[in-house]
């Protein structure tokens, strides 16, 4: 009969699994995850059927005689819904599932691109109708891009974020650089509807490959901001973030100067000698050739200069290429001028993206990267309007060279807000709160303000450690939701301070305390250790008169005054 064996069996123990290997973060590293490959490839597709159409719709309206304003309403089109619909859709994206936000949307594109297509097929596309369904499809992109940045970080773990966003803006300059000259080769071969055609195949690959992408949807504790409130709280954080700030004043000062590089490239390869489709084919491919070199010295050049440093020697650089395209006739200069402002553009565009990407937390990233895509598409728009305005008056030459010395100024101006560098990403991950939500019974949690106190005990050589944590635990504060804040120290007793905030309702206090990140928490932590009484904090929380619900006998209307 066999025995069992015992646990003090000589018999050598299984060897411990080997630890799982951490994927080291490189330019390629978010290749190695399924989901972000798919997409990638996918996307490269969708953008090269975009480039390949936006040639024939900027030969179109070229080419029947149009004025340089119509020219650069294409850009106008294109930018505007990005700029009036991008925070709301921003909203949507933050408070719903961004997989279902991008198929709307971007089935809303797809419906756009296949309307073109009917309408060249038939001969009826002009330069009206283009720009009409090219904002039509604007709308779709509205929809889409918070949606779709924000979902950069569901696709690869945090540390491979700055590297997938890089990859990201490879990917569109891979297809400006191939893309149009596809768009030129087919045009002249075969006529603009097949171009069209040939985007809306392209684009519903990558509607496939988003219908595809199973991902975990995060739990949400609370219900759904509406919009009107979601949007308050994006405008309240961004006023209170340095990050966001500096991000759109700089950006859409940039868009606003360099965008006439791109509203006036078709004009310029049209008033060239010999000037046809493929010479702009050839410019904007060298934008994208330029693009794909610039991205590989990307993360080195800011490891050594920082994000303020590269963003404002990149413009800079940016700004010459804009001066030697509008004082020289001659492609020998401006095809290498084209190639380093496709690297400048990369440099100066992923850098932002990034930024706002590794320094906001994910409960407003989607709209905090809609308020940035608002500034830079703000720009553009403005900024193609007044160089096509200008480009009619003073000619496309003269109108390249101005913006060239406008975008100089501009850095020059803006060189000391300088943007933050980045930061544990680990600290931006939501802290669970160790402040209990009370029961709601009794009040309405939507309506009627929350007054909250928390009542310190602070030693007197500890006063000055208190006013320097007073500022960073006003922003977090504010940030998170609060309409006002102030500390105030007690006459009546000594050493008493009390830190007050006024949140609009319940719900919203509720929404502060799920927003807490860990770096929140650490300024929480920094206060609470200047705390000399044996207990902690006394926390006192106030509803208003204004919440109590009437259905518990509570009467809120005005009676009227006694005579």
């Amino acid at each position: 009969m066999l025995s069992p064996v015992s646990a003090s069996t000589d018999l050598p123990a299984d060897p411990p699994a080997p630890p799982e290997p951490v994927l080291q973060v490189s330019t390629l590293s978010p290749f190695a995850f399924p989901a972000f490959r798919t997409i990638w490839i996918a996307n490269l597709f969708a953008n090269l059927g975009t480039w390949a159409q936006s040639v024939a719709a900027a030969w179109i309206i070229t080419t029947q005689q149009s004025s340089p304003l119509m020219v650069a309403m294409i850009q106008v089109a294109a930018a505007l819904p990005l700029v009036a619909l991008s925070i709301v859709t921003g909203v949507v994206a933050d408070n719903h599932d961004r997989r279902k936000v991008m198929l709307l949307g971007m089935l809303l594109e797809l419906t756009g691109g296949v309307f073109i297509t009917l309408l060249a097929f038939a001969g009826l596309l002009h330069p009206i109708t283009l720009i009409a369904s090219v904002f039509c499809i604007a709308i779709g992109s509205a929809i889409v891009t918070p949606a779709w940045q924000a979902a950069v970080g569901e696709q690869v773990p945090k540390a491979h974020v700055g590297s997938a966003v890089l990859l990201n803006s490879v990917n569109f300059n891979v297809a400006r650089a191939v893309g149009p000259a596809i768009g030129g080769l087919l045009l002249g071969a075969m006529g603009a509807p097949w171009v069209f055609l040939l985007n809306c195949v392209c684009y519903g690959g990558l509607v496939w490959a988003i219908w595809r992408w199973k991902r975990d949807v995060p739990a949400r504790r609370l219900p759904p901001e509406g919009l009107f409130e979601g949007v308050v709280a994006a405008l309240r954080y961004t006023q209170h973030s340095t990050v966001t700030r500096i991000v759109m004043l700089r950006s859409f000062a940039f868009g606003l100067s360099a965008s006439a590089l791109w509203a006036l490239l078709p004009l310029l390869a049209h008033e060239h000698k010999g000037g046809n489709a493929l010479l702009y084919g050839y410019m904007l491919g060298a934008l994208g050739v330029g693009a794909i070199l610039g991205s590989a010295v990307v993360r080195r050049v800011q490891a050594a200069w920082g994000a303020g440093g590269l963003i404002s020697g990149a413009a800079t650089l940016l700004a010459v290429c804009l001066l030697i395209l509008g004082l020289t006739g001659t492609l020998w200069l401006a095809f290498p001028a084209l190639l380093l402002a496709g690297g400048c553009w990369i440099g100066v565009l992923a850098t932002y993206n990034t930024t706002v990407q590794m320094l906001v937390p994910d409960w407003v990233k989607a709209r905090s990267l809609a308020l940035y895509q608002t500034a830079i598409f703000g720009g553009l728009a403005a900024g193609s309007f007044m160089w096509g305005h200008f480009a009619g008056t003073m000619g496309v030459s003269g109108a390249l060279a101005a913006a060239g010395i406008m975008l100089g100024i501009t850095v020059a101006l803006l060189y000391r807000s300088r943007l933050p560098e980045h930061v544990d990403a680990q600290s931006l991950a939501r802290a669970d709160s160790a402040e209990p939500a009370l029961a709601q019974a009794g009040f309405n949690t939507q309506h009627g303000s929350v007054l909250v106190a928390v009542e310190y005990l602070i030693a007197h050589e500890k006063l000055g450690d208190l006013i320097k944590t007073a500022r960073p635990l006003r922003l977090l504060r504010l940030r998170n939701g609060a309409q006002q804040w102030q500390l105030f120290r007690d006459l009546e007793r000594e050493g008493v301070w009390r830190e007050v905030f006024l949140v609009e309702s319940w719900m919203q206090y509720l929404r502060m305390i799920d927003r807490m990140t860990l770096a929140d928490k650490m300024v929480l932590d920094q206060v609470r250790a200047l705390h000399g009484g044996e207990a902690p904090p006394v926390v006192s929380r106030n509803i208003s008169y204004l919440a109590m619900n009437a259905a518990q006998g509570f009467s809120l209307r005005r009676r009227p005054d006694p005579p």
